[in-house]
């Protein structure tokens, strides 16, 4: 199997229906003097007064800001435009004032990377993201000296940047960061949400779950409704689980032997799938009771690899090192790879210490490794997630 890489995905407008989509040239609005914008006013100021300006911003429709910005910008470069119809719009701003206006079907290209392989012109959803860089524009040229506002729409909400600041050079790299995580952002919000919500995420945490890249899409949706809107989240989880069927679990595992480390421990690995594929209560505990160690057993034989360092290695020095490639990996503790939040899912669920005397014994790598977690907790659930952490830990690695 190919490896999997990060792939430049073209959205294309309502022109997309033309086959002939590699020769569409986006149409410009040429304007031939515009004002020499340097920002918004962040505080009021008299004559005389230094006052801050806000030159550049990337901020969603949630953000009350977000229409006091965009009210302006309208009444300035889209006064001739009936703006119900707009779903994107680009502006670039040249250092001799005049100005480029692009409106809707301009092609934007997205650089992601893919869980799955991908063939050309196949549709692409939410559900083959695995995290989501860069946002250029196809065939329309900025140059370091222009000033740029784009503002899009995703699902029923928009983002809006601008950098209006040419004392210094325009970066064309960061700005393709900058919208790269904007569209991510505005794309992936709720799993955001659900991040960022600390009693949330504590209940997610505390049942073993985690937004894994396999589950990032539908899926992690379903999840993040439930523990927020259900009582009992159980029954609506168990509903997710039927989809992870033998099928499913191969198309996830398949693309793990291209990786050296995954396909040196196949065997064992593949032992503890086909204990969870058995479907039954034994099964899932072989199943854990495998897959928990090798999980460590990656990490560590990795670190080794890297470092040579093998003796007196604490699990706390090992999760430090798999986030760290993680964020190396995706660029950004943002990123759909959520490094830092990883970080506190392995340190508090899977890598968790226990104390029998003064607390009760969780299912985690030790509790399992010592014999003192409860029989009741190795669930198909709690199965599933050591495969999903495999997982995760592939595309760190």
């Amino acid at each position: 199997m190919k490896k999997q890489r990060k792939r430049p995905i073209k959205y294309f407008g309502k022109q997309a229906q033309n086959r002939k989509i590699p020769n569409l040239r986006p149409k410009r609005i040429q304007l031939n003097s515009v004002e020499n914008l340097a920002g918004f006013v962040l505080e009021t100021a008299e004559p005389g007064q230094l006052a801050k300006i806000l030159t550049r911003a990337s901020l969603i429709s949630d953000n009350p800001m977000f229409y006091t910005y965009i009210d302006q910008i309208t009444g300035i470069f889209l006064k001739e435009v009936l703006v119900n119809s707009i779903f994107q719009f680009l502006v670039i701003i040249h250092k001799d004032l005049t100005a480029d206006l692009y409106l809707n079907d301009f092609p934007v290209n997205i650089l992601m990377m893919a869980k799955r392989n991908l063939k050309k012109w196949e549709i692409v959803t939410g559900n083959d993201i695995a995290d989501i860089q860069k946002v250029s524009f196809d065939g329309i040229g900025i140059a370091d000296t222009d000033k740029i506002i784009y503002c899009f729409k995703v699902g029923w909400k928009f983002g809006l940047f601008f950098d209006l600041n040419r004392e210094v050079s325009l970066d064309i790299g960061a700005l393709q960061l900058e919208l790269g995580a904007l569209y991510r952002y505005l794309s992936f919000q709720y799993v955001y949400d659900t991040l960022e919500s600390k009693p949330q995420f504590d209940l997610l945490l505390k049942d073993g779950w985690f937004p894994f890249m396999e589950i990032i899409g539908a899926e992690f949706k379903e999840i993040s409704d439930a523990y927020r809107n259900l009582p009992d989240p159980e029954r609506k989880m168990q509903q997710v689980i039927s989809k992870f069927d033998g099928k499913r679990i191969e198309r996830i595992t398949n693309k793990w032997w291209n990786k050296q480390i995954f396909l040196d421990k196949r065997t064992l690995i593949e032992t503890g799938i086909n204990s969870y594929l058995r479907n039954d209560a034994e099964g899932f505990i072989a199943c854990i009771k495998t897959l928990l160690t090798e999980i460590e057993g990656i990490i560590r034989l990795n670190y080794f690899k890297e470092t040579g360092k093998g003796k007196d290695i604490t699990a706390h020095e090992l999760i430090k090192y798999i986030v760290a490639k993680g964020t190396l990996k995706s660029g950004s503790d943002l990123s759909l790879f959520f490094p830092r939040a990883f970080f506190t899912y392995l340190k508090e669920s899977i890598f968790s210490k226990f104390d029998l005397e003064t607390g009760d014994p969780s299912l985690s790598r030790h509790t399992s490794s010592h014999g003192v977690a409860k029989p009741e907790d190795y669930t198909k659930s709690r199965a599933l997630q050591m495969i999903l952490i495999l997982d995760q830990i592939y595309f760190y690695l």
